[in-house]
């Protein structure tokens, strides 16, 4: 799978890694290699066209200035295996930027996953994906309730990312202006 999203910047990405470490640390669960670059995505695809791709982002790129987002507590997607999230508060340049980037992305890609279009997406920064029971939630969650996760995060980049099944790899990447 492919995504384009934005990587996050100075501290905000060393605190998820420490989160990601201490939830692997304290529940053995978290796996930070499976997300293994901090990030909140704006749309997930099996394959984009590489050649036009670039492009893309450039021209969004140069034309939308850096911006800031706020995190607003603990967030679960629930299911037999649930993810741990931190939400991001959708703030109208948020909102502009996926509404621009949505149409552009999907014209060059393949196999674009549901989640991220503008009427279902609930931008994000995962936590914990594939690994923690619904009976580990109460605990997890008493103790990132007490983690200081309210941060006013600085959106300065789209990034081309691969998630190879074991690692995600970043591929390209622009500067907002």
């Amino acid at each position: 799978m492919y995504s384009v999203l934005t990587v996050l910047a100075g501290p905000h990405h060393g605190w998820v890694e420490a989160l990601w470490r201490e939830l692997k640390q304290r529940y053995g669960v978290g796996r930070a290699e499976a997300a293994s670059v901090p990030h909140f995505s704006y749309h997930v695809a099996s394959e984009y066209d590489v050649e036009r791709l670039p492009a893309v982002m450039l021209e969004t790129a140069v034309t939308t200035p850096s911006f800031t987002v706020k995190t607003t507590g603990i967030g679960i997607f629930p299911g037999d295996l649930p993810v741990l999230y931190i939400p991001i508060a959708r703030t109208p340049e948020l909102q502009a930027l996926h509404t621009t980037l949505w149409p552009k992305l999907q014209a060059v890609a393949q196999g674009s996953l549901d989640y991220y279009a503008p009427q279902n997406w609930f931008p994000h920064i995962t936590l914990g994906i594939n690994d923690i029971t619904p009976d580990q939630l109460g605990p997890i969650v008493t103790w990132l309730n007490r983690q200081p996760i309210a941060w006013d995060v600085q959106v300065t980049n789209l990034t081309l990312l691969h998630d190879t099944g074991g690692r995600h790899v970043p591929l390209h990447r622009v500067e907002l202006a």
